[in-house]
């Protein structure tokens, strides 16, 4: 059988853990149009750099013409794919796309955060209780 845990946590601790967590949060969402400028930025020095590449030490293994006749719109120009080799030591770290925090799940989670934090502040218990713990730990 498992023995079960005996968590105290004082109020005022959890407190400023959960107004710890909101400021992460807002930070978090002001900051993502930032990241994403960021990461386009990176992604086009990734690109370019791959392309240097490419015409430095690229050896094609595969080229074929792309016979989609829907997907071309220009009138006067073929497409072609292409497969090619190149060496692992020389590429370079490809950047990472920053998680999206979409508006919703920033509301949601801010509105549960604020809402637990003016309930906590009320109570005049000094510990708080298991059940509200869980509820609010995924937010810590």
């Amino acid at each position: 059988m498992s023995k079960s845990i005996s968590v105290k946590v004082k109020v005022s601790t959890l407190i400023s853990s959960l107004e710890k967590a909101l400021v992460e949060r807002e930070q978090r969402f002001a900051n993502q149009e930032k990241e994403q400028a960021l990461y386009e930025k990176a992604k086009e020095a990734y690109n370019l750099a791959i392309l240097k590449l490419i015409k430095s030490k690229g050896v094609v293994t595969d080229a074929s013409r792309n016979r989609w006749y829907s997907s071309n719109t220009k009138k006067n120009t073929v497409e072609f794919q292409v497969t090619m080799e190149l060496p692992k030591v020389t590429l370079p770290k490809e950047p990472e796309h920053p998680e999206a925090y979409p508006d919703h799940r920033y509301e949601r989670e801010t509105t549960e955060i604020k809402q637990a934090i003016r309930v906590l502040k009320m109570t005049e218990q000094e510990y708080v209780n298991a059940s509200t713990l869980k509820s609010v730990s995924e937010y810590l």
